[in-house]
C-alpha cells in the first residue's frame, strides 16, 4: 500500500508575480469587460505589455470580502463602483485610511455622487470617475497603475 501523494506547500501560496485588482460591483458585470480592455490594450502596446506581466481581476459583491485581501502585496488597486454601496463603501473606506498597506483606489461613481466627492477625496481615494459609459477609462487607469515601477 503506498501513501498518499499530497501537493507541494507552493500550489497553496499566492502568485505574488501576478498583479491583481479587485472590482468591486454589485452588477458583476464590469470586471471581466476590463480585463478584456486591459488585455487589448496591452496585446496592441507590443513588447512592452511583457513588462507589465501578468494581471487578474477578481470581482467583490460587496466591500465585506474586500479588506482582507486588498492588502495583500500583489494587489495594485480596487475599483469601487458606487452604485447602491454609498453607506457600505464609505465605511469600508474610512476603516481602510489606518491599513498599514493600501493599493490605489478608484471610484467609479454617477453624477448623483457629486456631493459625496469631498467625503471621498478627504478618504484619500486616488481617484474618481463620473458617468462612465464603458470600461475605457477605468482600463486606462489600471495599466497606468500596472507600469509604475512597484
Amino acid at each position: 500500500m503506498s501513501l498518499p501523494q499530497f501537493p507541494d506547500v507552493e500550489t497553496f501560496l499566492p502568485d505574488w508575480s501576478v498583479t491583481r485588482f479587485l472590482v468591486v460591483d454589485r452588477s458583476g458585470r464590469w470586471s471581466s469587460a476590463v480585463a478584456a480592455q486591459v488585455r487589448h490594450k496591452l496585446h496592441d502596446a507590443g513588447s512592452r505589455a511583457l513588462e507589465m506581466g501578468t494581471f487578474v481581476f477578481d470581482t467583490c459583491a460587496t466591500t465585506k470580502e474586500l479588506a482582507s485581501i486588498a492588502q495583500q502585496v500583489n494587489t495594485a488597486g480596487l475599483v469601487i463602483f458606487l452604485d447602491g454601496l454609498e453607506r457600505e463603501c464609505l465605511t469600508f473606506l474610512r476603516r481602510f485610511l489606518q491599513a498599514p498597506r493600501r493599493p490605489a483606489i478608484l471610484i467609479v461613481a454617477d453624477e448623483r455622487h457629486q456631493e459625496l466627492m469631498p467625503v471621498l477625496l478627504e478618504a484619500d481615494v486616488d481617484s474618481l470617475l463620473f458617468n462612465v459609459v464603458n470600461d475605457v477609462p477605468i482600463a486606462e487607469w489600471c495599466l497606468k497603475l500596472m507600469s509604475q515601477p512597484t
